[in-house]
Parts: structure tokens; C-alpha cells; sequence
């Protein structure tokens, strides 16, 4: 099936890209490439971020100087930075040594943080910054997750224990835990929120979870191990960031056939996708830098330097000036 865009309504807007060593928030302007600003965090090796939808906030948890699972710093607070000045404006206290990882906005407007040492996503109310729930995960490294485009499920990839936790946001209630692989990283959910994708760290395979059944349905080979995944918004495809390959995999998810092999720069991580549908991006950590890919033809358009060990990225509005809101 062939990939789709919006016919370039969207603006380019801008890439949020999390640089560990240096434990910066790089800006980049998608029109030009360039960069508009870089903010520090308050705290070593902050590993993701997301942006508010009008681009004017950003949260920054502030995760820990060692990788997942292994003895280091364990951070307890979100950095909240102001994408207009590009300066920190706020800190939200966790309360509690968790390792704040990945945040995520629900359509309400509240924030979820993976809190992985506390085997829990946190739920904060934003204008207060008060913690108002955790949801339990049932698992350890409660990593990275995903949530449902209507905002009623969450799945989380839990590192250490190879599996998926499915979480009910309405009720605050854990529905279950699927059993995956040995070890798994990074987790993304098909716009209608029963599929989730996770790759298995052990094997170059994606499992495919129900999140109706609580099962593995399926595996997907892949020409290597995978890492990040995302699925694009018509739910015909799935990018698969090679990470040891240095390549971003195109799926056609009908078939489970490799339509794109894309070579990148060292270490793609993370996959993003751009919301005209056909742009994906991926920071290359060993190359300092983000890579722009063509779903459609399969090319590299463009590469973009940042600062040392980019890790996370997102994709945010421009914000526009305050007069012309």
C-alpha cells in the first residue's frame, strides 16, 4: 500500500532532540536545519521529551547518568522549558527517586512520566505540578511507553523483564502483562490502540501484542535487531529504527514485507514521525546528529548535526508569537 501525506499542509515546525552527554534540549527549525536554541538541564543525561501542542512548553525528565538497569544517579524531577526564550522556567519535584524517562501528554492535557524505579507511570496535573496518580506498571524498567490516540490505554516496554504492560488510563487499572522476549526496548501503538509493537533486544524480531487479548499474536522478522518503532497515522506501515545496522526499516504491515532499507549515519535510536506523513526522523547517536527520511521513496533527505549522544527526539509546532495567538 502506498504511503499518503497530507499534501504538505503542515508546517515544518521544529525537532526536539535530547543530547545525553552534554545534558542539553537541542532546538533545530525544520525549514532551515539549523539550530535556534539550546537549553541545559538541571540534571545529568536527560533522555526524552515532549512538547505541548501550540509549541511553546516542553518537559524534560531528568533520568539518570547510567543506562537502563544499571547502578547510577536516579533522578526525580521534569524539567519544564520554555520553547519562545529557550530557558528553563520550571521544575516539577517527582517526590520520589524514580528515573523519570519518557513524558507524554494525554488529550486532556496531563502529563504521564515512566517512573521505572517505582515500577509506575506517573500521572501530573500541569498547572499545579502535583503527582495525582501512579499507574502501576507490574513489571521493572517500565521504560518506555505508548498511548492510545483517544487517550483510554497505555502500554509500557519493559526492559529488564522482556515484557508489555497494558494499563486502562480511565480507571487507573492494570488489565495485564504480556510476556515477550528475554529483553525488549521501545514500544509504539497503531492508531487504533490495539496492536503494539515492541522490539526484541535478543532476536532481529518485532512482537506484536493485543492489547484486547493481552497476547503475542505475532512476530515480525526483521533484517536486524530492532529499536525504536512508530506506525504511521494511515496504519499501513511500521519504521523500525536498525540500530547495529545503521538503517531505518520501512514494513508494509499487510505482508510484514521490507519495502525500505535505509542507511543512516551510526546508531539511529528513537523513531519520530512527522505529521504529514511521510517524514521520519531518528537521532543518530554516534554521529551527533538527526536523520530526516522519505517513507514514500525510501531516501535520506537530509542529515542535521546536534550535540553529543542525541538520544530522544519529538516533533513540535512553531510556536507563534504572542500577539498573533
Amino acid at each position: 500500500m502506498p504511503l499518503t501525506g497530507t499534501g504538505g499542509t503542515m508546517e515544518d515546525g521544529r525537532l526536539l532532540v535530547v543530547c545525553k552527554d552534554d545534558s542539553t534540549l537541542r532546538v533545530l527549525d525544520l525549514q532551515s536545519g539549523e539550530p535556534v536554541g539550546t537549553v541545559r538541564a538541571s540534571g545529568a543525561a536527560p533522555h526524552e521529551v515532549v512538547a505541548t501542542d501550540d509549541g511553546r512548553l516542553a518537559y524534560l525528565p531528568v533520568y539518570s547518568d547510567a543506562p537502563v538497569g544499571a547502578p547510577g544517579t536516579d533522578g526525580r524531577c521534569v524539567d519544564v522549558i520554555d520553547l519562545t526564550g529557550f530557558e528553563r522556567v520550571g521544575r516539577i519535584p517527582l517526590g520520589f527517586a524514580s528515573r523519570p524517562h519518557q513524558p507524554g501528554l494525554l488529550p486532556d492535557g496531563r502529563l504521564l512520566v515512566s517512573t521505572e524505579l517505582n515500577d509506575s507511570v506517573a500521572v501530573i496535573d500541569r498547572p499545579t505540578g502535583a503527582v495525582i496518580a501512579r499507574l502501576p506498571t507490574g513489571r521493572a524498567e517500565s521504560h518506555t511507553f505508548a498511548i492510545s490516540a483517544d487517550g483510554t490505554r497505555l502500554v509500557t516496554a519493559n526492559v529488564g523483564s522482556g515484557s508489555v504492560s497494558v494499563i486502562d488510563l480511565a480507571s487507573r487499572s492494570l488489565l495485564g502483562v504480556v510476556e515477550v522476549a528475554e529483553k525488549v526496548n521501545r514500544i509504539c501503538l497503531e492508531p487504533g490502540g490495539r496492536f503494539a509493537y515492541t522490539a526484541d533486544q535478543g532476536s532481529p524480531r518485532i512482537a506484536v501484542v493485543d492489547t484486547l487479548l493481552l497476547d503475542r499474536v505475532d512476530w515480525i522478522e526483521l533484517p536486524a535487531i530492532g529499536f525504536g518503532t512508530a506506525v504511521t497515522r494511515d496504519g499501513a506501515h511500521l519504521v523500525v529504527a536498525l540500530r547495529a545496522a545503521s538503517e531505518i526499516a520501512v514494513l508494509d504491515l499487510a505482508s510484514a514485507e521490507v519495502v525500505h532499507r535505509i542507511p543512516t549515519p551510526a546508531h539511529p535510536q528513537a523513531i519520530v514521525l512527522h505529521p504529514d506523513g511521510v517524514r521520519a526522523y531518528s537521532a543518530c547517536h554516534q554521529d551527533a546528529s538527526v536523520v530526516e527520511v522519505d517513507l514514500r521513496s525510501g531516501r535520506l533527505l537530509r542529515r542535521m548535526q546536534t550535540g553529543p549522544n542525541a538520544d530522544g527526539i519529538a516533533w513540535s509546532r512553531t510556536p507563534l508569537p504572542a500577539r498573533a495567538r
